[in-house]
């Protein structure tokens, strides 16, 4: 029905989005949105943005931020998961 928020109701997973600022495939902008709609539902929610120059493939290459967020975002479901 085009309400991103009524689309996402349902969901119970834990969700990480990464954007990169030139990606014009999925845009940061869509990516922000997705966030808002997550929250809108009070869904646990993580997002970087990274500011890289490759475009939409920058999550192909070795970004060390990017690999970060992504590491992060593991170890911090793992020791939630560990600590319930």
């Amino acid at each position: 029905g085009g309400d991103l928020s009524q689309a996402l109701a349902k969901a119970t997973c834990k969700f990480l989005l990464v954007s990169f600022t030139t990606d014009w495939r999925f845009s940061p902008k869509r990516s922000r949105e997705l966030v808002k709609a997550l929250l809108d539902n009070q869904r646990d929610v993580s997002y970087a943005e990274i500011a890289a120059p490759h475009g939409h493939d920058a999550f192909l290459l070795d970004d060390p931020r990017y690999l970060q967020a992504v590491r992060a975002y593991f170890e911090q479901t793992v020791s939630q998961e560990v600590a319930a």
